[in-house]
Parts: structure tokens; C-alpha cells; sequence
């Protein structure tokens, strides 16, 4: 599996901790790209969108029928993509998705993930994650697969960031007591 990509990031300290990062991670279908959106209004501060979505516009025959080569150079262009936007430590940061989504997603669908992956999770630093609950109701993407599983999977993401003793902050509530709930968890950390 060491073949899949042929480069990573594993060196990812930022460094100073003058500046916040905030990852939205989750199970599909629970309002990370609105919750992201969101704070960069609020805040009138930079996200950075997932990179699988643009990945299946490009490669929309491979969205229901990805394989491990997929997710293997999504999580290679998402990894530097976050690098290049890390680097403007002027400024709150806010991820759509990070490597702890990727790393879920290697396990859900190929087993356990490559070295490199859980390297560059142990890596990480500066960094605080709001986690979103499976609690908004779901809608219909092409991209989704487990309407049925979101909870299950919630549970998996909660292992995953305790697992790399990852700080993260669990995100419900519906509309705008969801994103009450967010700058409410920035605002402590800002």
C-alpha cells in the first residue's frame, strides 16, 4: 500500500500557536460545509473546502465505484491543499474535512488506513475539531452512502480523535443553535 501516492506530509506543527485552526469533521449529511461557511461569514474569515467533492466533479463515474488509488490521492491533495492554506498564520483557519475524515472514511470502506495517514494525525498540532452531530435531517447527495449509519459512524470519529488525542468539541443542535453552539466553542479559543 506504501505505493499509492507518492509523497505525504508528515511535518504539519505550525509552529507559533498564534493563530487558531478549526477542522469540521462528521458523518455525511451533518452540515459541515454550512457550519463552515457560516463561521468564515461570521468571523469574516477563509474556509477550505473538502477536496472529494471537487475530486468526484472531475471523476463523476468513479462516485458510487471509488477504490483505494481514489482515496489515496484525495487524501494526498487534501493533505497539501491544507498545508498552502496553513500557511497564511494571519488569520482564523476553518477546514471543511481534514485527515481525520479521510482516515474514517479508509476504515469504512478499505480497512485500516496506510501508515502515512495515521503519521500525518499524530502530527498534527494546533489544532481544535468540532465535530458534528448526526442530528439534521438527511438529504439526498450523490457523493452519500449511509443515511442508515450515521450513528454508528458518529461513534467511529469519536474513537478516531480520542484515539489521536485529538481536542474536539461535539456540534448539535439545528439552524442557528448549531452555529450558536460553534462560536460559542471559537470564541472560548480566540
Amino acid at each position: 500500500m506504501g505505493g499509492l501516492v507518492a509523497f505525504h506530509v508528515v511535518e504539519f506543527d505550525t509552529g507559533s500557536g498564534a493563530f487558531v485552526i478549526f477542522a469540521i469533521v462528521g458523518t455525511e449529511c451533518t452540515g459541515k460545509t454550512t457550519l463552515c461557511d457560516s463561521l468564515a461569514q461570521h468571523y469574516c474569515s477563509e474556509w477550505l473546502p473538502e477536496y472529494a467533492r471537487e475530486y468526484f466533479l472531475i471523476h463523476s463515474e468513479k462516485q458510487r465505484n471509488y477504490t483505494l488509488h481514489d482515496l489515496a490521492s484525495i487524501a494526498s491533495a487534501q493533505i497539501c491543499r491544507e498545508r498552502d492554506f496553513l500557511a497564511d498564520q494571519t488569520t482564523l483557519r476553518i477546514l471543511d474535512t481534514d485527515a481525520v475524515v479521510l482516515y474514517v472514511w479508509w476504515l469504512e470502506k478499505f480497512g485500516h488506513p496506510v501508515g502515512w495517514l495515521e503519521e500525518h494525525l499524530y502530527a498534527i498540532k494546533d489544532r481544535h475539531y468540532l465535530l458534528t452531530k448526526p442530528d439534521v435531517p438527511w438529504e439526498t447527495d450523490p457523493l452519500r452512502e449511509s443515511q442508515y449509519d450515521r450513528e454508528r459512524i458518529h461513534t467511529l470519529y469519536t474513537r478516531t480523535l480520542e484515539e489521536f488525542e485529538s481536542p474536539y468539541t461535539e456540534i448539535e443542535g439545528l439552524g442557528r443553535a448549531r452555529l450558536n453552539r460553534a462560536i460559542d466553542v471559537v470564541d472560548s479559543m480566540i
